[in-house]
């Protein structure tokens, strides 16, 4: 079978780039299994973050229009959020930003801090209450896959494997341009180097109840109610494997430094743990995506380091651009520049 492109992977990036090469007249063919990544997207915390610098937060922003485009009343959800931050600098500088963008946002007096259930506060650390965005992603997805019904986009269900140009699914070769944004599996399908394979681990708790999303760049977890009405606790402790299927069970002792940083802060206390859970990432050692062509005939969208519910329809909107109009990728997400740095470091949110 042939096509113009074939999509590798049915999480946010493939599915949202397959919807946008659609949008545009392009048979398509989206490879993966939508069905089984509405029922894990249930369980994410499906976080938009704001909370990071340029060009990230621009692609937040970009991200935050596109979920604005499909949402039909049910997928999109403003609350308060809490974010610590241990540069005023650089608060300043992210919410002259958001704030552009029509954002609401507040940065915390001595007074309205202690008006706050906090234990610990240092202080040299900047607390800001800021509009944040939480999604459905469970009806985010069934959103994206009734709007493709509509277009050229031929759901392949299956895993898919890639040698030279071919997709190969169940005995069936697929051609066309290829499109790797398989998350942490598009490492092995399109032999990528200097990427990062790690395992995401998060606590679900029953209790406490919180009113707040939490994001806490000092003390180094973050904190959302998800879609299945668990709090969704998790950290950045990148525990490094070697490959994907390592990643799916949970590491106790991280799970219980997330749970102790949290409690440490005063805002969630005697949690109830409802279940845990580990899954992997793929990061790069200078935290930027991988976005563009890996080599003749494949390209990637991948290493997204946990954050992507944030950018990764903006980045598929960049490659995007490119496959159909030419437009060109910021040099610093080719997929084949080198990095020297081997450690995962989070995505950028210093200056």
């Amino acid at each position: 079978m042939s096509y113009d492109f074939i999509v590798l992977g049915s999480g946010i990036s493939g599915l949202s780039t397959a919807l946008m090469l659609g949008e545009r007249g392009y048979r398509v063919a989206l490879v993966g299994t939508p069905e089984l990544m509405i029922l894990v997207g249930g369980s994410s915390s499906g976080i938009l973050t704001y909370h990071m610098d340029e060009p990230f937060i621009e692609w937040s922003l970009r991200t935050l229009d596109f979920y604005r485009r499909i949402d039909d009343g049910s997928i999109l959800e403003a609350g308060p959020s809490l974010w610590f931050s241990p540069s005023e600098a650089f608060v300043r500088k992210v919410l002259g930003r958001v704030a552009e963008a029509g954002l609401k946002y507040k940065i915390l007096d001595s007074d309205q801090v202690r008006g706050l259930p906090f234990k610990t506060v240092e202080e040299d650390e900047v607390i800001v209450v800021a509009e944040l965005y939480t999604m459905a992603v469970g009806r985010l997805f069934k959103s994206i896959l009734n709007m493709m019904g509509d277009l050229d986009v031929e759901i392949v269900e299956g895993w898919g494997t890639l040698k030279g140009d071919t997709v190969t699914v169940r005995g069936e070769n697929l051609r066309g341009e290829v499109i790797v944004a398989a998350g942490p599996w598009s490492k092995g399908l399109a032999n990528l180097e200097n990427t990062i394979i790690y395992k995401c681990q998060a606590a679900r708790l029953e209790e406490p109840k919180i009113d707040y999303a939490i994001i806490d760049d000092v003390k180094g977890y973050y904190a959302s109610r998800t879609e299945d009405n668990t709090i969704a606790l998790g950290d950045g402790i990148k525990t490094l494997v070697e490959e994907p299927e390592e990643a799916f069970k949970p590491d106790k002792r991280v799970i219980e430094e997330i749970i102790r940083r949290a409690e440490s802060r005063g805002i969630i206390a005697k949690p109830k743990i409802s279940y845990t859970v580990s899954a992997p990432c793929i990061g790069t050692g200078d935290s930027y995506p991988l976005v563009g062509e890996a080599r003749e005939g494949v390209y990637v969208i991948t290493a997204l380091d946990g954050v992507g519910f944030s950018i990764g329809p903006a980045l598929a909107e960049l490659l995007v651009e490119h496959l159909t109009r030419g437009a060109k990728i910021p040099g610093e997400l080719d997929p084949k520049r080198k990095i020297d740095n081997k450690s995962p470091i989070e995505p950028v949110d210093s200056p």
